[in-house]
């Protein structure tokens, strides 16, 4: 299980990384979208990847993933 993504990371991420002042109701839903997706990739790739592969198979397994959606 991961750590629960909070509004306060996402508003410390928001201003550390872009300088942007971000809204606590804000913060808050993006938290939860954020852990959604986050979530979602980590499972996805938990099934495929080994934590020692090859960095360039995490990118190469989005790019399939995606791909494999739109048909």
């Amino acid at each position: 299980m991961n750590e629960k993504v909070t509004a306060e990371l996402i508003r410390g991420q928001g201003a550390q990384l872009r300088r942007l002042a971000i809204e606590e109701s804000r913060a808050r839903e993006l938290a939860a979208d954020v852990e959604r997706m986050n979530n979602a990739v980590i499972d996805a790739a938990d099934e495929r990847l080994d934590f020692n592969d090859e960095p360039a198979r995490f990118a190469a397994l989005l790019a399939d993933t995606r791909e494999a959606g739109k048909k």
